[in-house]
This record gives structure tokens, sequence and C-alpha cells, in this order.
């Protein structure tokens, strides 16, 4: 705080701050109307901060919102009989202009009880008066109202339209003695939106670094279906194209690691199901036992596969896909595939799972004859195919899911992991592959934060799930990605209480499924959504007619340059009443950097150094 025995009442009366006009009517605890001096006319108003200072209950009370539509008004040219003088004219002499009157509506995001030293937030009683003057915040003012949150406060971007840079918070999911600011008390789930171009990637990756600073208190963990977060795309972080995330994550203080799926990380041997899955996505199948003519049959040859590995872990305790030689497992099953058993007519049980007719039976049987023989004298393509798909089995790797699971979930804070789910050289293309992998990670996630709530304790992390409307979509065709979003669906509604928070980012808002919007908490919505059903769902969320039209005003970043978002739930001391939050997120990295110079606790060690 200011080291002054003044009030922050009488302080806030020293700040220099412009008038832009004065309360009109009708105006409410949540809208106010605002008319704007002759004086200010030329000013920029629309998305500008402001604040109206007032008394209630005998306290000094400061209300603060943002102008979210400006109105002119001429009553003159208002009037009928005035229309065919403009119509021949273009002006009415005296009256044009002269006569306008210009009014905006603000709407309030937070209150503040200024009258001791430290400001409260304020819930408003009573509608402010006419007449009282409505002034512009500026950083000086900002800086004021947030100087006893210092500790937890990062800044994204400023004040839509303006040069006032905008405090915010990102607080982790549990509690904090030092700093209580920093703690939420509660998972937050979190959903980034917009366009390709509108900013989107900048805005999460920035996010990311404001959940970073929580080093002490939380893990994250990105799963990233693209590869961008993993191969750190210097356009994650704007402007300079000189800073990395990684180096920016260990900066603020946290253990970055990074994998890929395919390379870097073992499967667990129970999931068969996604061994069949590498097999067809990989070409393995129709390579081998080909060629299959429609795509059910190559799915029944996958689940041929599948149940013949199953039948050897049935009757063998010692068989293992991390341990099994993969030239003799494979020897193995196309032996199996040919030979007839007793109680099998013609060809095995096998080849009929997959045919029905004899031709057909007999077509697959010297097929698979062929792939025998190839394996037999010589390395043939798909060999490389069947070592791949059962390398990920490996018990050889770096780490394992269940591993990387248990480190975000741990006691341990301060990790920050990101996992590539992207393809490896065109092998795995379908989304419906990297949905198995997700419902294999989420079901790790909620087991080990389960395990950890049993014993009164907080999984404290964040999970940032990039491309999200591509996997958590009732309406998609793909069975395996229904199951996902149900499963991710029970996921948000229950994990909240272990601490686990989800963030989704993606370019569709109408695609997710309508329970995960529910329990979202925190929306970020950049450019683009203001078409049809988008705009739609946009509405049902905001609330609030003005807002939207501003936000429906936001000029494509890739004419202005700049990356103008829609916050909307607790994101900032100033987002007390839940009105949104208009911003331009900064556009260069090194803006962001000198704004917020450590992490949360590198930054309370600072202060209790110089102290």
């Amino acid at each position: 705080m200011n080291q002054t025995n003044a009030t922050l009442y009488e302080l806030l009366k020293k700040i220099n701050a412009a008038v832009l006009g004065v309360v009109s009517s009708p105006s409410t605890t949540l809208e106010i109307a605002l008319d704007i001096r002759k004086a200010s006319e030329s000013r920029r108003a629309l998305g500008q901060m402001v604040c109206v200072q007032l008394k209630e209950d005998g306290r000094q009370i400061l209300s603060l919102g943002q102008i979210v539509e400006v109105e002119t008004k001429n009553r003159w040219h208002e009037d009928p009989s005035f229309k065919g003088v403009i119509k021949h004219h273009g002006e009415l002499p005296h009256l044009s202009g002269v006569a306008d009157n210009r009014m905006a509506t603000i709407s309030v995001q937070s209150s503040f009880d200024v009258t001791d030293q430290r400001p409260e937030v304020y819930l408003l009683g009573m509608s402010p008066s006419t007449g009282i003057p409505v002034e512009i915040v500026n950083n000086e003012l900002m800086n004021l109202l947030v100087e006893c949150h210092k500790g937890a406060i990062t800044y994204l971007g400023k004040v839509y339209g303006t040069d006032v840079d905008l405090p915010m918070w990102f607080k982790h999911f549990g509690l904090d003695k030092d700093i209580p600011d920093l703690g939420a008390k509660d998972a937050y789930h979190i959903g980034v939106f917009g366009k390709t171009g509108s900013g989107k990637s900048v805005t999460s990756a920035l996010m990311l670094l404001a959940y970073a600073r929580n080093n002490k208190h939380m893990n994250i963990l990105v799963l990233d279906p693209q590869g961008q977060f993993y191969k750190e795309d210097r356009d994650l972080l704007p402007g300079d194209g000189g800073s990395l995330l990684a180096e920016e994550i260990q900066r603020n203080g946290m253990k970055f690691q990074k994998y890929r799926l395919i390379e870097d990380v073992s499967l667990p041997e129970t999931s068969v199901d996604i061994f069949g899955e590498l097999l067809e996505n990989n070409g393995f199948i129709n390579d081998a036992f080909g060629p299959f003519y429609t795509a059910d049959k190559i799915e029944s040859m996958r689940e041929t596969i599948i149940a013949y590995i199953e039948s050897r872990k049935d009757h063998d305790p010692k068989f293992s896909l991390s341990n099994e030689d993969p030239f003799k497992l494979l020897s193995q099953m196309i032996e199996r595939f040919i030979r007839v058993d007793s109680g099998e007519k013609d060809f095995s049980k096998y080849i009929k799972d997959v045919y029905g007719t004899k031709p057909t039976q007999e077509r697959l049987h010297r097929a698979i004859e062929k792939a025998r023989d190839a394996l037999k004298h010589k390395q043939p393509p798909y060999l490389k195919k069947w070592k791949d798909a059962l390398a990920m089995f490996s018990g050889k790797r770096q780490t394992t899911i269940a591993g990387i699971c248990e480190k975000i979930t741990s006691g341990n804070r301060g990790n920050c992991i990101v996992l590539d789910l992207s393809p490896s050289k065109g092998e795995i293309e379908k989304d419906n592959l990297q949905a198995l992998f997700l419902r294999l990670i989420e079901k790790q996630i909620v087991q080990s934060g389960g395990n950890l709530y049993a014993r009164d304790d907080n999984a404290n992390c964040l999970i940032i799930m990039d491309e999200a409307h591509r996997f958590i979509s009732r309406n998609s065709p793909d069975e395996r990605v229904k199951e996902l979003t149900r499963q991710i669906v029970d996921a948000v509604r229950t994990t909240r209480k272990y601490g686990i928070g989800h963030m989704f980012i993606t370019q569709s808002l109408e695609s997710l499924d309508d329970e995960i919007i529910k329990q979202m908490r925190i929306f970020a919505f950049g450019h683009g959504l203001t078409m049809g059903g988008e705009l739609r769902k946009v509405k049902e969320i905001i609330n609030n007619q003005a807002a939207v039209d501003l936000y429906s005003s936001f000029i494509d970043p890739g004419n202005s340059r700049k990356f103008p978002f829609m916050f909307f739930g607790p994101v900032s001391p100033f987002s007390a009443t839940g009105a949104p939050l208009f911003i331009e997120i900064y556009t260069r990295y090194q803006d962001y950097s000198d704004k917020n110079p450590l992490g949360h606790s590198g930054r309370q060690e600072s202060d209790q150094a110089r102290k």
C-alpha cells in the first residue's frame, strides 16, 4: 500500500482523471447511462474504463465499468418535418452537430468501498444520481486500486481501445496462506474461443504463463493434438518472435517437460484396442492382409487382431505386449489365423469373423498365407509398421501415461508437461485414435485425482486441451469421439472437487457439448463467433445485448493487427458483478514480460528481500 495515513478516497481525489461526462437517466445498479460532455465529444469513448464516485450509507463508493455502447441523438434530425430539408441540404444550419447529444451505456464491472485505506468489494444498493461526474480510469488510478492485490495480479493486455493496462488474476485452485488472493479455493473450467487468426493461441499461451506463475501451488498438463505447444511455435508468444514458451515457463519457476506420445510415452498393456487402432491407421492391416475393399472389413480385421491378443493374454499369464518379440508374435498370430483347430471347419474362426462367404474366406486365407511366406523369406514393409505399433507399449520408453498423470496430480507442485498427440510422419491421421489416447489420459487423471482426494488432499492442476472441438461433440459421427465426450462431461462434473480444472481451446463454441459450457467459470471470446448458432451461444452466456453488440463489432485481427477479447467470469478484481471485460491482448511479448517480471512466489520472495 501507499505509505501514507491518507484514506484511499483522499488519494483517489488527488488523481488527475479526465471527466468524460455525467450520469444520466435511466440508470441502474448494473448499467449506468452517461451523457458525454461537449468537451469530450472528440475523445474515444467505446471500450473506455470509467468510474463514478458516490456515497451510500455514509460510505465512499467507487463504481467502475466499461462503455459498451455510444449513441448520438438529435431530436431535430428525428423530426419528420425536417427530413425534407436534410434531404436537399444535407444538414440543418445551427442544429446539425450543435444540437447533438451523445449518450453512452456503462456496464458496471465492480464497485469498491474506498472509505478506508484498503478497497473492499461492494455491491451497489442504489442507482447513482444524475449529474455525478464520470471519470476516465487511467493507469495511476488502476494501480492504486490494485495495490493491495499486487502479489496476485497478472496483465495480459490493455483495456479495449485504450492505453490502460487491465489487471487480471489467474488463481490456482487451492488455498494460499501467504497471499490469499492467489487461491480460488475451487477448480475452474475455462473456455478460450475464436476463429483462426483471432489470437486464440497467443491468448491461451499467455494464460498458460499466467497460471505458471503459481509455481509453488499447481501443476499444468497441455494436451496438444497438433504439436503447436510441443514445437514451441514462436508465434505463440506475440511480437518479437524470440521468446520460447518453455523458457518463459521455467523463468516463472516451473519445471518444464515435453513428450511425444508416439515416440516417448509407453501405453498401458491393457489398451489392446489402441494397439488395433494403431495397426489400422498406420496401414499395417491393409498391407499385410489386404486388399480390403470396404472400411468395415478393415475394422473387422482389426477386431480379429484384438481378439487374438486378448486370447493370448487370457491363456498365458506371462504374455505381455511390452516384452514380446515383434517378429515372433506376428509369426504366431499369422500361423493361428491360418490354422484350422478342432471344432473349426474349412477356415479358422478368425477368418470367419471377417468374412461370411466361402469365396471371400478363401481369398483372405490366401492373403494371410502370402503374408506368412513374405515374413519367412524377407523383411516385408508391413513388418516395420507392426514393430512401430508394438513399440508404443515398450517399457523402455521415457515415461508412461500413468507416470505423467501421477506427476500432474501429485502433491509435488510446479510441473508443466506438454504431451504432443500429433501424427508421426503421417502414420496416424484420424481424430478417433487421438480420442482414444485422450480417453486413456482423462481416465488416469480422474483416477489419480480421486486417490488424492481420498487422502484429503487437492490435485490443484490445470488440464489444457487444444483443438477441443475435434474431440468433444455429442453430434460427432465417430463413436469414439462420442464416448470421449461423455467421459469428459463426467470429468468436468466431478473433478472440480479434486482440484482439477480444464481449459478448452477451440474454434467453435457451438460444437462443444452444452454440459461442458454450463460447467465453465471463465470464458474468453476472440473475434469471429458472430454468425448463426455461434452468436446465439455467446448471447446465452453473456445475457447483455450491448456487450454482445460490442463483441460483434471487433475488427478482424488480420486487418487491425490487434487481438480483442471479451472475458467473462472471475478473471479480474474488476469483474465482481459478472459483467464482461473487454481487452486487447498485448501484441508484443516484451509488454507482457515487462508488466509481469516474476512468478507470484518469486515476486513475493523479491518483496520480502527488499523489506
